[in-house]
């Protein structure tokens, strides 16, 4: 509350001036001489003069109108005070915004009488317009009682407080299962809700029930229906004859350069169009949905149900990890790493730009999710009877993570290994074993093959899913493989820098100086390192092996943390130098490489019988989760909330986290 309390000193007499009491210069302005508003219009600053104020100022208030569709307006303000006799130019400045009426104050520091004072007015679009009624000095800046604010100061404070010194969070797992579950439940069932309001604040104008009525889609939600519809592999619409006639169609620079027109991000072979995106989403989702009721499935409504649906499987994964290899961890520490996962999973920039690039980013999140948990509650890699059912059940929605994201083969191949590893303990009989890999293949294998087939339908080649002929801004077919650190970094290792503007937290995107084309997608991140801090617990690894009693089972745990959670995201990340960096590729990646992180803290903390370490180690979980929860909220908020779009939002973000201002 801190500006509320910048008049307490005294001495502020409050006045009230009517825009035309001043001179009027510069910009485009409308003047209503009855009631002494003044309207400004575009981006061009007008500006507002008063002269011979000779009196303190502490505060600035406008009352302000909104034209229809601006949303706000930038303030500026130049003063002379005992000082200094000129104008300091810019010395105070504050945007409006439509509906925020904290946001129309301007606390100010002069020192002494302020003899003139200018205030510049101007929109942020041309065909903006902001109307200015009245002009308040010296209005006291109301008390704003934040429930965002008061619940986290208190609820996650005291959370993280309690992870540390609480008797009952200190607890195993294994004595507070029922308390502890309901916690990651009810975690996870605020994640679904957090993506349900995201996702309904940036609904269009014509709202919820107009998104299940579409008549058009986008090239995954209705070309591939429509092509599919038709019994046909490559899309319907046919490249122009131009296009077909040029020596290297995958330019972009000569594409512009000849002016041919092209199909966006579609795969160009032979002729024809086709898309190389995955084809999960438009089987089971997408062609069923235009069968049954003749429209489109939209887009942010695809995205909102996978990003949920994986959320809640990214829930059940993580008790069904914590139920058979966490059960002496404390619940605090549980709870704890769940709060680290949910924040860093790197769904949230799917569920923040839902445009048809996150369709199969969300999908692909929500089957390898829950191919996940049905693999650990299958008993396939730990003791108890091993379940044929969930078996079957893993193979297919790992199958279907595959066909909606080709890159999440590599974890259907730890998948096998698994499978390998667990064919003698699955049964005491060759039948039950033999049914044990039936179950585990068969799902996996017929949907393997039909992505097969349909590649070689394509383009002729069972192995080529076609991305090197995608007409985009790069030319694939002829781009050089070069392994840089670029990616490396930016995923993993960017440093988060803070900094007293919004966004406050800002990670600058870090080329190396490559001297070479990458390509680098609007928005980045701070690296998996800095959002999860737990991650820096792999650098233990070593220790946490030595730990364990037998080089068996050194092997054993360390392919079943080492495989997915470390070499396979370490192979998709490098991947990624041909599609260049993308936010949302973070889903891919980021929960599997957490998760593992965690198995090697709890694992050490469980084998620790020194009291002070483990004191520690709860302090620097419980420091972790509030950084998680600061550093990654507000770099999700700006990339889902672009300032010039939903400035509302990013004001109360502001209202929030800046007491300064």
């Amino acid at each position: 509350q801190l500006p509320s309390y910048s008049l307490l000193s005294g001495g502020y007499e409050q006045k009230t001036f009517l825009p035309t009491s001043a001179s009027i210069s510069g910009g485009e302005s409308t003047i209503d001489e009855t009631g002494g508003a003044v309207t400004v219009t575009g981006k061009d600053q007008v500006i507002m003069e008063f002269q011979q104020l000779d009196m303190p100022v502490g505060t600035i208030q406008v009352d302000v109108d909104y034209g229809e569709k601006t949303k706000r307006a930038q303030l500026k303000i130049d003063m002379a005070d005992e000082t200094h006799v000129d104008y300091r130019y810019d010395i105070a400045s504050g945007v409006v915004v439509k509906d925020n009426d904290n946001s129309n104050y301007t606390a100010c520091r002069f020192s002494g009488d302020v003899s003139q004072l200018r205030l510049k007015v101007s929109c942020f679009n041309d065909n903006d317009s902001v109307t200015i009624q009245a002009i308040h000095f010296n209005k006291t800046i109301p008390f704003d009682i934040s429930a965002i604010r008061f619940g986290f100061l208190t609820l996650v404070t005291t959370f993280c407080y309690g992870i540390v010194v609480s008797s009952f969070l200190k607890k195993p797992f294994r004595e507070t299962r029922k308390s502890t579950t309901a916690s990651v439940l009810a975690l996870t069932g605020a994640a679904v809700l957090l993506a349900t309001s995201i996702i309904m604040i940036k609904l269009p104008e014509d709202g919820f029930a107009s998104r299940w009525k579409l008549e058009a889609g986008n090239q995954i939600t209705q070309e591939l229906v429509d092509a599919f519809e038709n019994k046909q592999v490559n899309l319907l619409k046919e490249p122009t004859e131009q296009l077909i006639n040029m020596e290297n169609p995958y330019d972009w620079s000569a594409r512009n350069q000849e002016g041919v027109s092209a199909e966006w991000d579609h795969v160009y072979y032979d002729g024809k169009y086709y898309s190389y995106y995955g084809i999960a989403p438009v089987l089971t989702f997408f062609l069923p949905y235009h069968k049954l009721t003749g429209h489109y499935f939209a887009c942010d409504m695809a995205v909102w149900i996978f990003s949920c649906i994986g959320l809640v499987f990214l829930g059940l994964t993580y008790l069904a990890i914590a139920k058979r290899w966490f059960r002496d961890v404390p619940a605090g520490c549980v709870i704890g790493g769940f709060v680290i996962l949910l924040t860093a999973c790197g769904i949230w920039y799917s569920v923040g730009r839902t445009i048809f690039y996150e369709i199969a980013m969300s999908c692909g999140f929500m089957y390898l999710n829950a191919g996940a948990y049905f693999l650990i509650s299958s008993n396939m890699l730990c003791d108890g009877k091993t379940s044929f059912v969930r078996t079957a059940l893993c193979s297919l929605f790992l199958g279907f993570a595959v066909l909606s994201r080709p890159t999440l083969a590599v974890y259907a191949i730890c998948a096998a290994v698994f499978l390998l590893m667990s064919i003698k303990s699955s049964s005491s009989t060759i039948k039950g074993r033999i049914l044990f890999i039936l179950c585990a293949a068969v799902p996996i294998c017929v949907l393997g093959g039909f992505q097969m087939w349909y590649n070689a339908a394509r383009f002729g080649s069972p192995f080529d899913f076609g991305i090197k002929y995608s007409l985009t801004i790069n030319d694939f077919v002829h781009s050089q493989f070069h392994l840089v650190l670029i990616v490396l970094f930016n995923f993993l290792f960017a440093v988060p820098g803070f900094s007293t503007d919004f966004p406050y937290i800002k990670t600058p995107f870090s080329s190396f100086h490559a001297n070479g084309y990458y390509f680098a997608d609007a928005g980045n991140t701070s690296g998996i390192f800095f959002l999860a801090l737990p991650v820096f617990g792999y650098l233990l690894s070593g220790r946490a092996l030595r730990r364990l009693p037998d080089r068996k089972s050194r092997l054993r745990y360390g392919t079943l943390v080492g495989l997915p959670c470390v070499i396979m995201p370490l192979i998709i990340i490098c991947s990624i130098w041909e599609s260049g960096y993308a936010i949302r590729y973070t889903a891919d990646f980021s929960w599997e490489i957490i998760i593992g992180a965690l198995a090697v803290l709890f694992w050490l903390y469980r084998m620790s019988t020194n009291e002070t370490k483990k004191t520690w180690f709860r302090g620097f979980l419980a420091c972790s989760v509030m950084l998680a929860l600061v550093i990654n909220i507000v770099q999700i908020i700006p990339f889902a909330f672009s300032e010039n779009d939903y400035p509302e939002v990013c004001r109360a973000m502001q209202d929030v986290i800046a007491f300064w201002d």
